[in-house]
């Protein structure tokens, strides 16, 4: 019986251990590393407004840091510096591919709030959404073997994302995630070139709880 009593109340602690954990108010920071997976952007000029050239880029890398505070209604927010690098692959226009050189990049700053579906477990669920800026960069842009010089391009515009993401706590202060997050932002305009930009990014993270 003393052994039946002593079982129950462990069970019971560490359940309160778990649900501690992902409703415990206060400051983080987190950091995140991931893979960027850029969609095809669609290009067009204000000289030539009926074409479109449509952009392929690899995957790359993406890159996050963040800190933030949670509250006891399982919300969060918090301010996050994020960085993508793809290479560029090619561009399409008319069943015609040519192959490009160079690389995009992008450097946002965000404002992020979150929801976490909690539970007794050590096992959560989590959406986000976030808004700010972001500076797109084209570098050494140009068409391989063409013999013109290499571009490079920059804009600031708005930027946006929404996200789900699965975290597993360790102990009462760290959680490792693995999350999805789409990435998108106004129209960038590089002189008389519109291009879109956006993409998804999947990501590997560490979020400590002080």
């Amino acid at each position: 019986m003393k052994e039946n009593i002593f079982m129950i109340t462990g069970c019971a602690m560490l359940l309160s251990i778990s649900s501690i954990t992902y409703s415990s108010e206060g400051p983080y920071v987190s950091g995140n590393l991931g893979v960027s997976m850029p969609s095809n952007s669609s290009l067009t000029d204000s000289t030539a407004p009926d074409i479109k050239i449509e952009i392929e880029s690899d995957l790359g890398l993406a890159l996050g840091a963040a800190v933030g505070y949670g509250f006891a209604n399982n919300t969060r927010i918090e301010g996050e510096i994020a960085y993508t690098k793809n290479d560029a692959d090619k561009a399409s226009q008319n069943g015609v591919d040519v192959d490009l050189t160079g690389d995009t990049s992008s450097l946002a700053f965000l404002l992020n709030g979150y929801y976490d579906f909690t539970n007794k477990s050590q096992i959560t669920t989590s959406i986000t959404a976030g808004l700010g800026v972001a500076k797109v960069e084209l570098n050494d842009f140009n068409v391989s073997g063409s013999g013109l010089p290499s571009a490079n391009y920059d804009d600031t515009v708005f930027a946006y994302q929404v996200g789900i993401g699965v975290g597993y706590a360790v102990n009462q202060n760290v959680i490792v995630d693995v999350k999805y997050r789409y990435f998108g932002t106004s129209d960038v305009q590089f002189d008389t070139t519109e291009v879109e930009y956006s993409g998804g990014a999947v990501y590997a993270g560490t979020r400590y709880s002080f």
